[in-house]
């Protein structure tokens, strides 16, 4: 039996070496850290845009470093939303963000992995005209890190999952508001008329319930801080299940077995600790 030369392993051991960089080269654009999912499907354009907003009934932006500004503009800048992306050093074709339109969904994606590593950060603005942006079916923001402002949002479904970084939201309407966060900071003020459901691995988490208090509260915390602050003329009934942690209220409560109970007790609560602490706030 022949024996490998020592030049022969060298050879052997770089083989190896390159097949797992190309492996985690072809995986990079499923990594929450860069790429957020590429649109190769057809109709995906590239770079900055005007996109006809009476064809736009949701939108959903996943973006991996940099900043997102997603606001409302006076409706005399037509019937378009506008797509605006800057990097500190300027864009090539290939680092430039992908979108696309279908089925009445609005996609925009930060790039290729490349575009990441490249550029590290980028910066990406979406105007809506204003009677655009106050009647949205489902607004989906899915961010790596960076940070992420999202300002006088109408619509039915408002979803934030954030990795890390932070998440600044105010001025917003929806029917039920979806919040997950692995690490990082997310404020949220606005009125969330049905569901307010948050999940938490760690970070700071905080909601602001304004008009009318949500029918129904969810916060599932591995660890962290949350806090939900609610009408002072809410009525709620908290159900709590911990393994560690903290439950406390602004309100005044009376303790019912496992859970909570302040007026009419209207407001479902159900609160899961595994650790972390989850605060009822007076709004």
């Amino acid at each position: 039996m022949t024996r490998l030369t020592r030049s022969s392993y060298v050879k052997i051991a770089l083989i190896v070496l390159l097949a797992l960089l190309l492996f985690a080269v072809a995986g990079v654009g499923s990594m929450r850290g860069c790429s957020q999912g590429i649109y190769f499907g057809g109709g995906t354009e590239m770079g900055n845009a005007s996109v006809d907003a009476n064809g736009v009934k949701n939108l959903s932006v996943s973006w991996a470093a940099g900043s997102v500004d997603i606001s409302v503009v006076d409706d005399g800048a037509g019937d378009v939303i506008e797509l605006v992306e800057t990097a500190p050093t300027g864009l090539t074709k290939a680092q430039q963000m992908r979108w696309s339109v279908s089925g009445g969904t609005l996609k925009v994606d930060y790039g290729s992995w490349w575009s990441c590593f490249a550029l590290g950060q980028k910066r990406l603005e979406v105007r809506i005209p204003e009677r655009y942006a106050k009647s949205l079916g489902t607004v989906t923001v899915d961010g790596a890190s960076g940070y992420y402002r999202v300002a006088g949002i109408g619509c039915d479904t408002l979803r934030f999952k954030l990795a890390s970084g932070e998440i600044d939201a105010d001025g917003l309407a929806a029917a039920s508001l979806d919040v997950d966060v692995a690490s990082g900071q997310v404020r949220a003020e606005g009125s969330f008329s049905e569901r307010v459901s948050t999940k938490t691995a760690s970070g700071q988490l905080d909601v602001v319930c304004q008009g009318v208090a949500p029918r129904q509260v969810d916060s599932d915390l591995a660890s962290g801080q949350v806090s939900v602050a609610l009408p002072a003329d809410t009525g709620f009934t908290a159900k709590v299940s911990k393994a560690s942690g903290s439950f406390s209220s602004a309100f005044e409560t009376m303790q019912q077995g496992g859970s909570y109970v302040h007026g009419d007790g209207s407001t479902a609560i159900k609160v899961h600790l595994a650790s972390g602490g989850f605060r009822v706030e007076k709004a």
